[in-house]
């Protein structure tokens, strides 16, 4: 099994119907997706399943496209209270995606906080990913962690946390859960003081999605926010070229997906965006030695319209 070449729609700063984001995905000739796990589990309380995942049935059966992961869409700065409430929504959440065969959930952990100083609070976030991790476990789902690295995030908070490489890699080892592994944005590595090297020790089993950002060209690293964020080029302060050789060479078969702040973006439609995404993506597969799909050549028709958007 290959590696998956992912459209990740939030990765790209981008929304829209299940329908016309598999649409963008099929059109741009992506053989994965990730989903909003959310809006999905909301359609299937409102009628059922097969009706709420009709469409990505659809897309996987004519198209064989896969699932790349989802968002679980959990603050993990909240207090306790709040955290626990968080955690029971994951239980019927978790339980929909073994359903519809999803094995990838993604979580990013807080940059700064204001609740307790680093050491102290590094114990209770790893608690918080165990606990986590063991609620996905027995659904067979792995759990990608990730981290923000944008300065911006740091302001007005009392304790720096995970901003860096060092930390991050400390912070998922710590976890210890074997569905446990890191979710790399390349982006966020070359921001907090990441290299190559790093990148190039961890094994297929330890890294759960990919994806590729590049640094706006006038940004210094040492300064930069999170809406400075492009699409990948190939070279840079960290070459993508090299990324993806590493990922085949290890033989990753997970999601690696193009990102950028709409921010770069702005006034562009999602058309644009995830077409500069996917030639991106495309130019360093090519790089690496991979075969890219073609695009196709008509729209994709063989997907059930969707009329209303869902509220």
């Amino acid at each position: 099994m290959k590696m998956i070449k992912n459209f990740s729609p939030g990765s790209l700063g981008i929304n829209g119907r299940q329908t016309e984001l598999l649409e963008l995905a099929l059109t741009y000739a992506f053989n994965g997706i990730d989903i909003d796990m959310h809006e999905m589990l909301r359609r299937s309380q409102r009628t059922d399943v097969a009706d709420a995942a009709k469409y990505l049935e659809a897309a996987r059966k004519a198209f064989k496209i896969r699932i790349g992961g989802f968002d679980l869409g959990i603050n993990l700065d909240a207090d306790e209270e709040t955290f626990t409430a968080q955690v029971a929504t994951l239980h019927p959440l978790a339980e929909l995606a073994k359903e519809l065969g999803i094995t990838r959930a993604y979580v990013r952990v807080p940059a700064a906080t204001d609740r307790l100083p680093y050491h102290e609070y590094f114990d209770v976030q790893t608690a918080r990913l165990k606990q986590i991790a063991d609620l996905l476990a027995v659904r067979e789902i792995k759990l990608g962690i990730g981290f923000a690295a944008g300065k911006e995030l740091e302001e007005g908070k009392e304790f720096p946390f995970i901003r860096n490489v060092e930390g991050f890699i400390a912070l998922v080892k710590a976890v210890g859960s074997t569905n446990v592994g890191f979710y790399i944005d390349t982006w966020d590595w070359v921001v907090g003081d990441g290299a190559m090297d790093q990148l190039s020790e961890l094994t297929a089993d330890e890294i759960v999605a990919v994806r590729l950002c590049s640094l706006r060209p006038e940004s210094d690293p040492a300064t930069a926010k999170s809406n400075e964020r492009v699409v990948p080029t190939q070279e840079g302060l960290l070459d993508h070229v090299k990324v993806i050789t590493h990922l085949v060479e290890i033989g990753f078969t997970g999601p690696v997906s193009p990102g950028a702040s709409g921010a770069s973006y702005k006034g562009q439609t999602r058309e644009s965006i995830v077409q500069r995404g996917q030639v991106a993506l495309d130019e360093i597969f090519t790089a690496a030695g991979l075969t890219v799909a073609p695009l196709p050549k008509d729209l994709i028709e063989d997907i059930p319209y969707e009329p209303n958007p869902i509220g």
